[in-house]
């Protein structure tokens, strides 16, 4: 799932304003206890946003003209399977975003050079071929989009590879005083003024490869993404130019506490048969740890914790899978929600429509 604010369900088309509200439209139906959706609604939300013969921009786009209103509510979570590590999301799969239309390749081949300067003691110019001959780094993280919705889409867990962002602070000799990163970028957007301290994280990463694939163009070119783990999606600089160290103040903006369904694709899963309903999701609070996860069957009526593996890092996500047994046939609404360890949680949750048969 990788798409950022201002950009394209596919290369080449933009998000409208007016594509948004209709997505928030529809969702805010879903989540008000599956309120039916005129059907225009989502017949324009297909027509904006999805091409012919293209992916859709989020799985919940593809949903019935309408949805009844729930008539069941309840069951039992018969069993709780935890799995042996983090679910990774098909490349394909992973949302993209863009905000000014997509610009030339800034770095590549005998071709551009990406400037490090400011507050250093040696400046840099370096080559795709510079970057290329430096220690790579793999890093599996995931990646959320500062505007996703609650149990929205705009979130993915990929391994990512290339040069550690700590190198670079390493050859151009940081000045103490440095406090914050300006970064600019190739396609016109106002340079980034990022926190030195969350920028300097271990993990974060300038990206040559996804999934063990060159970063496309789309996705920000190898070695001009800048990827910071646990910063929301709109802290990730895409073509980046030049890196400078200055002072100042700057804010932080962390992924927001999130947690939805992968499967039955949510917020309108479809049909389902009794009397066992296997139900998936996500939980992500990073930079911070996931603490809990809960999952109501009732319309949020009441909640219960869902047990998940203890994570590895607070970049990744949780991914957690529960059997279910609805107690009759009828329309139910699922909702789930988690709560990061610092104590921020989930004030919408993530929502599932399914009708039971």
């Amino acid at each position: 799932m990788e798409r950022e604010p201002g950009g394209p369900p596919e290369p080449g088309r933009r998000i409208t304003r007016r594509q948004l509200l209709l997505y928030g439209t529809a969702v805010a139906a879903v989540m008000a206890g599956g309120a039916a959706l005129p059907g225009g609604v989502w017949r324009e939300l297909l027509r904006e946003v999805v091409p012919d013969g293209a992916a859709s921009l989020c799985r919940c786009a593809a949903v019935p003209p309408a949805l009844p209103s729930p008539t069941a509510t309840g069951g039992a979570v018969l069993a709780a399977a935890l799995p042996a590590e983090a679910h990774v999301t098909p490349l394909d799969h992973m949302f993209v975003y863009y905000a000014l239309g997509l610009p030339p390749e800034p770095l590549a081949p005998g071709r551009g050079e990406l400037v490090v300067d400011g507050l250093v003691r040696h400046p840099l110019r370096l080559t795709y071929a510079d970057l290329a001959r430096l220690p790579q780094s793999r890093q599996v993280f995931t990646l959320e989009c500062y505007v996703n919705t609650a149990g929205g889409e705009l979130i993915g867990n990929l391994a990512w590879e290339g040069v550690a962002f700590s190198q670079l602070v390493r050859l151009a000799g940081v000045e103490p005083t440095a406090t914050a990163v300006r970064v600019e970028t190739a396609d016109g957007h106002a340079p980034f003024v990022l926190p030195l301290a969350e920028v300097d994280r271990p993990e974060t990463l300038l990206v040559a490869r996804a999934d063990g694939v060159p970063l496309s163009r789309e996705r920000g070119g190898p070695y001009t993404r800048l990827l910071i783990p646990g910063a929301g999606g709109n802290h990730t600089p895409k073509w980046v130019t030049r890196i400078s160290f200055v002072t100042g103040a700057a804010a932080a903006h962390p992924a927001p506490v999130n947690a939805g369904f992968l499967e039955p694709t949510p917020p309108a899963g479809g049909v389902v048969s009794r009397p066992r309903v296997g139900l998936t999701g996500y939980a992500f609070a990073g930079p911070d740890r996931v603490a809990a996860v809960e999952l109501s069957t009732d319309n949020g009526a009441t909640y219960q914790p869902v047990p998940f593996a203890a994570q590895a890092s607070p970049y990744v996500w949780v991914y957690w899978r529960v059997v279910w047994q609805p107690p009759q046939a009828g329309y139910y609404v699922l909702r789930v929600r988690a709560s990061s360890a610092g104590g921020v949680r989930q004030q919408v949750p993530g929502s599932l429509f399914l009708e039971v048969r």
